[in-house]
């Protein structure tokens, strides 16, 4: 039986995500590295604390970069939401039960749109408390302390739902991480997790 496919995400948004998961990668290394002295032997993957400073600043430009980017590339997608997103939310999508059925979505479920909603507030959040560490001669201890609280509260929060976007990508949804690869799923894929997209895609 011939497998159909169809195309779902263009060059630019994967170049994108992959240089937001591999900056977010270093990032944590980095942070890890600096914010715990049980971890303080990460700093020599990146040659001592000075280095290591350095690095996880210039990570953090690209990070927010892409992740700006990204967030605007998908706006159309991602910043929509109708009814079948309420009856999404109400049901937690299908997850918590082998005998629900998911709303059908558009190119990007539910929680998929959430995550993006949380992981732009997070960005910017990440940008304005890094600017606050990186530049700490120019502000308080008051506010080098506020801003590491905060800094260390939303890698908290991004983490746990970073943790269950990469399941959901991979294995909780087998042949969605191959949209993210060659840029293509299966119709049988699209059929199930993205109907209404996939009826646009034909109707356009």
């Amino acid at each position: 039986m011939t497998v159909r496919y169809v195309k779902r995400h263009e060059p630019l948004s994967r170049v994108l995500h992959w240089a937001v998961a591999a900056s977010c990668g270093v990032l944590v290394l980095t942070g890890l590295g600096l914010y715990d002295s049980n971890f303080r032997i990460l700093q020599e993957l990146f040659g001592g604390g000075t280095r290591t400073i350095w690095v996880h600043g210039v990570a953090g430009v690209v990070f927010t970069a892409c992740s700006v980017l990204l967030s605007l590339l998908h706006l159309p997608h991602t910043f929509s939401f109708d009814a079948d997103d309420l009856r999404w939310i109400r049901s937690f999508g299908g997850y918590l039960s082998r005998n629900a059925e998911e709303p059908p979505m558009g190119k990007f479920n539910t929680g998929q749109k959430l995550f993006t909603l949380v992981s732009l507030a997070c960005t910017i959040g990440f940008a304005v408390t890094g600017w606050i560490l990186w530049n700490r001669a120019d502000y308080s201890p008051g506010a080098l302390g506020a801003a590491l609280l905060v800094h260390s509260l939303l890698f908290a929060v991004l983490a746990t739902f970073l943790v269950v976007h990469v399941y959901l990508g991979t294995i909780g949804n087998p042949g969605t991480l191959r949209g993210m690869l060659w840029g293509e799923v299966s119709e049988a894929w699209a059929r199930k997790h993205a109907p209404k997209w996939l009826a646009k895609n034909r109707d356009g």
